[in-house]
């Protein structure tokens, strides 16, 4: 819902960025529209390729140190099983707590770990969303546009007033990359 939300809010400050002109301006020179797909060039840009790729390496990293910690789990749990019989109730009791109380953690730590990416993949998103709409800036004043539509609101368009490929391209130029930052659990 929150990515809905604020592609509304991005899409909504396409459009303002090509229609906020004085009225009398607006009167004086012709209407010049150009379209652009914003979708299409956040998901297709070289940066997010690499926002993808560093995504994916961490939540495989995760999934392997979950794997392994759930593993060391199960061990521990069927050593506990294993040891019933021959512990005193009171100490079976305690390492059943010690044992829940790691399982405990362990869910807390895998839920902070997927929260944290996914806060990560949305701030790195935002920044190529944000340098998105100043290379659309740019080029809208390069072309002399007084109104920037997103393609997704428009349903035909002449192929000359489309410039997703220029927007592409040197969103590519100005940003190839960014780096995804998680923060560590405190």
């Amino acid at each position: 819902m929150a990515g809905r939300t604020r592609t509304s809010v991005i899409l909504a400050i396409c459009f303002a960025i090509g229609t906020l002109v004085p009225v009398a301006a607006a009167q004086d020179r012709p209407l010049v529209i150009i379209v652009v797909d914003f979708q299409r060039i956040v998901r297709e840009s070289a940066a997010a390729a690499t926002v993808r790729q560093q995504i994916d390496e961490l939540r495989n990293a995760y999934q392997g140190e979950f794997t392994r910690i759930e593993e060391e789990l199960r061990a521990v749990e069927a050593e506990l099983a294993e040891q019933r019989q021959v512990l005193p109730d009171e100490e079976f009791l305690r390492l059943g707590r010690d044992f829940e109380q790691r399982v405990t953690e362990a869910q807390r730590q895998a839920q902070y770990r997927r929260a944290a990416l996914d806060r990560a993949l949305d701030e790195a998103m935002n920044q190529i969303q944000s340098s998105l709409l100043d290379v659309i800036a740019n080029l809208a004043e390069r072309e002399g546009a007084n109104v920037v539509l997103s393609r997704s609101n428009v349903v035909m368009v002449d192929q000359e007033l489309d410039f997703t490929e220029e927007a592409l391209a040197e969103l590519d130029s100005v940003q190839p990359h960014v780096d995804v930052s998680v923060p560590e659990q405190q």
